[in-house]
């Protein structure tokens, strides 16, 4: 067994201890332990009752050495301290394999995304006819993968758009432009053969023409902003017999109107559509052009028809693209930039209207319909 610390105890033999009695009152006297005494002073306190001790009396610890007790802690507590120690290093040893798997685990679960990020990394602007491969693992990274290839095809057709109406832009600038340099030149070079009065009225229809197409081009690409100015409330049927006033149509046109049919729109912009819609209707009309202004439930509709030919139902979709053209054999001076339609239905949509074709009976029917105020 090992030897208590040592220290003091009072120590009494002629007297029962009763709770209160005071150790004065006491037969006492003050000794100091003796080691050889195999007394477990460990499970003894220093305090101000009586601690029974074994079997030769009754002790009343009031001291101990500290260093003594604090050596004896010591030795106590040093197995826990390397339990402590030795359970701290496996649990951060833990927590470090937790980590590593967890990192391997993700590492692994994002491979499919990686790679689908290295195949779009390589993907060019000349290059958006390519797609990504799409695993087939049913989860989050094929659904992934194939929005990506949705949207590298709307990039595509974009460009092939683009592309496109540059082409057709600049061979609607140089035709103009090349039948004015000929002009120009045989005016130069044989002023005796013609009039010049002539040459040059032929020469302002061509700038004119050039002039309409580069004020098309430029009202696109503000659309394409989604440029709109200010909005305003105003009478639509008012506005369409303003505009219509203004024409001078080769055939008769008539104009019939509701009254208080209110629009929340851009003046200039919507006078922009109506003028287009009445445009269209001349070029092709054959003897008169009808406008009609009225309400349905939450819209005002206004309906342009006349008696031409008509749009084939093929192509009621295709006359809305730019630069686009039903009848490709007919002559460029008869027909408009071939942008008007184009820009008719760009602001409506930006109203929250529609403009397409509709059914009739003969001749070809453009309806525009926006919401009502």
């Amino acid at each position: 067994m090992r030897s208590p610390p040592k220290g003091f105890a009072i120590h009494w033999t002629d007297i029962a201890y009763k709770g209160g009695m005071s150790v004065r009152n006491a037969e006492t006297r003050v000794r100091p332990h003796r080691p050889h005494r195999p007394h477990r002073f460990r499970s003894a306190r220093a305090r101000a009752m009586p601690a029974a001790i074994g079997a030769a009396g009754s002790l009343l610890v009031v001291a101990v050495a500290v260093a003594a007790v604090a050596l004896s802690l010591l030795a106590d507590a040093r197995p826990a301290g390397i339990l402590a120690t030795v359970m701290a290093l496996l649990g951060l040893t833990g927590v470090g394999l937790i980590a590593w798997a967890v990192r391997r685990a993700m590492r692994w679960a994002l491979r499919p995304v990686t790679r689908l990020q290295a195949d779009m990394a390589v993907i060019g602007d000349a290059e958006l006819d390519r797609r990504v491969p799409v695993p087939s693992t049913g989860d989050d990274v094929e659904r992934l993968a194939g929005h990506v290839n949705t949207l590298l095809g709307k990039l595509e057709s974009a460009a092939l758009q683009r592309r496109s109406f540059i082409a057709d832009a600049s061979h609607e600038l140089r035709t103009p432009i090349t039948a004015l340099r000929a002009r120009i030149e045989l005016a130069l070079h044989a002023p005796d053969d013609g009039d010049p009065v002539d040459t040059l009225r032929s020469s302002l229809n061509d700038v004119d023409r050039l002039h309409h197409i580069v004020e098309d081009l430029l009202i696109l690409a503000r659309l394409d902003s989604g440029d709109l100015a200010h909005r305003e409330r105003l009478d639509l049927g008012a506005l369409v017999e303003s505009v219509a006033a203004g024409r001078a149509p080769p055939v008769p046109t008539t104009v019939k109107a509701e009254s208080g049919v209110l629009v929340y729109a851009n003046p200039p912009r919507l006078g922009r559509v109506l003028l287009n819609l009445l445009a269209n209707a001349e070029r092709h009309a054959a003897g008169m052009i009808e406008v009609a202004v009225r309400t349905e439930p939450g819209e005002a509709v206004v309906e342009v028809r006349d008696d031409g030919p008509g749009i084939p139902p093929a192509d009621r979709e295709r006359i809305f693209e730019r630069f686009a053209r039903v009848d490709t054999a007919r002559s460029r001076a008869d027909g408009g930039s071939g942008l008007g339609l184009a820009i008719a239905r760009q602001i409506a949509v930006l109203h929250g209207g529609r403009l397409y074709v509709g059914d009739g009976a003969y001749g070809a029917r453009l309806v525009l319909r926006l919401p009502l105020c």
